[in-house]
């Protein structure tokens, strides 16, 4: 019950503080932690129970437990909805507008106290523009990466970008993806870029692309590209029987062309390098 309590004091400050601070004179919210501290002593008395719940003063459930798991609901009517929940030392607060659309997500590391408690992710949903394209942002302080992604409305990738830091915050290098679609909606070039940043600058180091030729509605032909450099291409004879050669490229003039029918390699050939 030790964990139990220290985690009722500080939910009722940390978890509910937006809430109190919103509905001063609510009387709900007002006699919170004396409705909590009463139910903790009721639920002493049924330690079988599956969930037990905690009720406010107008008898409303505002927190249930489930051993080590904690989750709870708030409604503020200006502010939209919020579930907090807790399990093995950490929780996670989602936020809904007035519509139940989620809107962010905050992953933390519980603290002895709210002001000990470190925010280890950040997501945040934002709404489609103008032109439909929706975006997810992510801020990921554990890792040291923040990452926004672009959407179509249809859920198709359209462009990310993720930077990363070092402990101080400063930016490392940062990976920019873009993906290229054909009238049919079908993805006919993706490409990687990563940049490397630092006092003198910010540096391409490395470019990859994927590119894909249709005929129709059948993929007859895929290319990937590093820097510049042809490295595999491979050609269908017929995409669907899985009848196709793929072929490397290597440094040094090194070629090699794996063969393969209904999807089961059958020979390979090697040229180049003084091998024939």
């Amino acid at each position: 019950m030790a964990f139990l309590k220290l985690f009722l004091t500080f939910f009722v400050f940390f978890a509910l503080r937006p809430a109190l601070a919103f509905s001063q004179n609510d009387p709900e919210l007002e006699t919170e932690t004396e409705a909590i501290a009463e139910t903790e002593a009721a639920e002493e008395k049924e330690p079988e129970a599956l969930y037990q719940s905690f009720v406010d003063s107008m008898k409303k459930i505002r927190l249930l437990q489930n051993y080590d798991e904690f989750f709870s609901a708030q409604h503020a009517a200006e502010q939209g909805r919020q579930l907090v929940n807790n399990a093995n030392g950490k929780f996670q607060r989602r936020f809904y507008d007035r519509n139940l659309r989620l809107q962010k997500v905050e992953y933390w590391k519980q603290g002895a106290s709210a002001s000990q408690s470190e925010m280890e992710k950040l997501v945040e949903y934002n709404p489609p523009n103008a032109s439909g394209v929706y975006s997810i942002f992510e801020k990921n302080n554990a890792e040291m990466f923040e990452k926004r992604t672009f959407y179509y409305s249809d859920g198709r990738l359209k462009s990310e970008r993720v930077n990363h830091f070092d402990q101080d915050g400063n930016l490392l290098s940062f990976d920019v993806a873009t993906v290229a679609y054909d009238a049919d909606l079908r993805a006919v070039n993706e490409r990687l870029q990563k940049y490397n940043s630092n006092e003198k600058g910010i540096k391409l180091f490395s470019d990859e692309i994927q590119s894909s030729k249709y005929k129709g509605k059948v993929l007859e032909e895929s290319a990937y590209y590093k820097n510049n450099v042809l490295r595999v291409k491979t050609v269908y004879q017929d995409y669907d029987k899985g009848d196709y050669v793929k072929t490397m490229y290597f440094d040094g003039g090194i070629i090699v062309r794996d063969f393969y029918r209904n999807n089961v390699k059958i020979d390979t050939s090697i040229k180049g390098g003084g091998v024939q």
